[in-house]
């Protein structure tokens, strides 16, 4: 399974689970340039931000940090996307083989950042 696989299925996780999703650019201000994204409360609506520009990893990143505020305990997540969110920043999961194939139980992704 490709990156762009993983963030399908996140999204379709996070979206499962009553959020929206919404790419859009983020600037702070002008010394601090646009930010990747996040989770959010806005207007009582949770809501997960993504710029548009941000790397595949990035987006993996964003997606799993905004579901770290849930309870999956109960619900069905397949297996890869389990391993990926059960083990958190510290020790990441997998890594993407030079053909883009994602290796579950291999050496860690470095979902931070590009690298």
């Amino acid at each position: 399974m490709n990156e762009s696989q993983i963030v399908d299925l996140l999204e379709e996780l996070v979206e499962s689970l009553g959020l929206q999703i919404s790419y859009e650019s983020i600037w702070l201000d002008e010394d601090l340039g646009a930010r990747p994204g996040g989770f959010c409360l806005l207007k009582g609506k949770r809501l997960v931000i993504i710029n548009p520009h941000a790397s595949t990893r990035e987006k993996i990143r964003i997606l799993s940090e905004a579901l770290k505020h849930f309870d999956l305990s109960q619900i069905y997540i397949r297996p890869v996307l389990r391993e990926l969110l059960d083990t958190g920043s510290e020790h990441k999961p997998s890594e993407i083989s030079g053909n883009g194939e994602l290796k579950v139980g291999e050496k860690p992704i470095d979902v931070e950042g590009e690298a």
